[in-house]
């Protein structure tokens, strides 16, 4: 296969991936049998400030420490909360 074809098959994979997962973990496909604290109800960003110590602020402005909550290729927001 010609590089550019390659390029262009693996960027759609990738994509495709990337959205699935996204799509399962809003869903709470990936998120089940993860045990969140009692503060991962709260709510941060820039209305509602920080998350409490060690929780992330996802990209929807809830506290918490899925996956949904800390990957910032989900929208994790570095500024109110501990990302990875």
């Amino acid at each position: 296969m010609k590089p550019v074809v390659t390029a262009f098959l693996l960027f759609l994979t990738v994509s495709t991936i990337i959205t699935t997962d996204a799509q399962l973990i809003r869903n709470g496909a990936l998120n089940a049998g993860v045990r969140q604290t009692a503060a991962a109800v709260s709510q941060c960003g820039p209305v509602h400030g920080s998350c409490p110590s060690g929780l992330c602020c996802s990209a929807y402005n809830e506290c918490g420490n899925t996956i949904a909550h800390c990957n910032v290729s989900l929208g994790c927001k570095n500024k109110w909360g501990n990302c990875s």
